[in-house]
């Protein structure tokens, strides 16, 4: 069993036992629910989405164009289901030596930074737009990096673009695509290494939720780009939230002090109405304002994460080698 204080949940084993498809991840970055469909946001250079049943089955993979796929969301309008997909830009090197992993100055590492994008489609993935670089509208100067992690799709269209690999900034667009503003690099709140954005509908102003995950927080921002605060979670490389009710539960890819990720330490962690810590998945509950630790063997890299509608948990790892998302079930 994984978790406290009535939030407690164990991994299905029966989840994808008989899955025996050669699709499969490279790194497992995102997920969300299409109907009765998993999708799951990849890197892997032949297919950038893999979809499952509700069994945990492989039943479709696509997309070859979004080499550096690592956000998903979807937006509905008209009865019509569009995918919003973020591309950081950083792609599998077909030059790789085969030993390189984080040796991020060398051609020959194993993955590669290129610009990234984002682009909206249909939910078979016939792409509507694509957006590339800011500088090619005015947003950025040409030698900022644009390596985009996420994004948040407001219920009118308009949405909202980290861009957490490169200059981190937060930028605005209309439904159509276009630029209208970017903010969170201003005063003494700035965001850094942004690893996950969503929209928080919980009081009656709604907010953007973003990581800040080298800093171990979340930060919240009005609409229209004014900080409002943040929740310093210590020991957590943490990402943005999913909400169960007015309780979050956020993906956490490593535990560690801030300059020092700890490998194979994440964990899940869920926060109550107030945004108090109240259970860790993966790990042992810290006392409050002591730093969070993973237990190390539960979890590799918790990345993503997706819940269907009995609150069962659906988890996306990063540099896990290779595996399939898991299902934990609520207890």
């Amino acid at each position: 069993m994984l978790g406290q204080n009535g939030w407690v949940y164990e991994i299905d084993i029966e989840w994808g036992k008989f899955n025996n498809s050669p699709v499969g991840p490279l790194n497992a970055h995102a997920l969300v629910f299409v109907e009765d469909k998993l999708l799951l946001a990849t890197d892997h250079p032949d297919h950038n989405i893999i979809e499952y049943n509700e069994n945990g089955n492989v039943v479709d993979s696509w997309g070859r164009q979004w080499p550096g796929l690592h956000g998903i969301k979807t937006h509905v309008i008209g009865g019509k289901t569009h995918l919003f997909l973020v591309d950081s830009g950083w792609m599998l090197n077909r030059k790789w030596d085969g030993i390189s992993v984080d040796k991020w100055d060398s051609p020959f590492n194993k993955m590669i930074p290129q610009s990234g994008a984002i682009s909206k489609t249909t939910r078979d993935g016939k792409v509507l737009f694509t957006i590339g670089h800011p500088a090619t509208y005015g947003a950025y100067k040409s030698d900022m990096p644009f390596n985009p992690t996420d994004v948040a799709v407001h219920d009118n269209g308009e949405f909202f673009v980290v861009d957490g690999y490169g200059s981190d900034y937060i930028l605005h667009y209309n439904e159509n695509g276009n630029f209208i503003k970017k903010f969170g690099q201003e005063g003494k709140h700035k965001i850094c290494n942004g690893h996950g954005i969503t929209i928080d509908y919980r009081s009656s102003e709604p907010l953007l939720l973003v990581s800040s995950r080298s800093q171990h927080s979340l930060m919240w921002y009005t609409l229209d780009g004014r900080y409002v605060r943040s929740l310093h979670v210590p020991g957590a490389f943490i990402h943005a939230p999913i909400f169960i009710g007015n309780f979050m539960v956020a993906p956490v890819c490593w535990t560690g002090l801030e300059n020092n990720p700890e490998h194979n330490s994440g964990v899940i962690c869920i926060f109550n109405e107030s945004d108090s810590l109240i259970s860790v998945l993966g790990g042992v509950l810290p006392d409050e304002g002591k730093m969070l630790k993973g237990d190390f063997k539960t979890f590799k890299h918790c990345h993503g994460l997706a819940k269907d509608k009995l609150d069962n948990l659906y988890l996306a790892e990063w540099n896990a080698n290779g595996i399939h998302p898991k299902k934990l079930l609520r207890v």
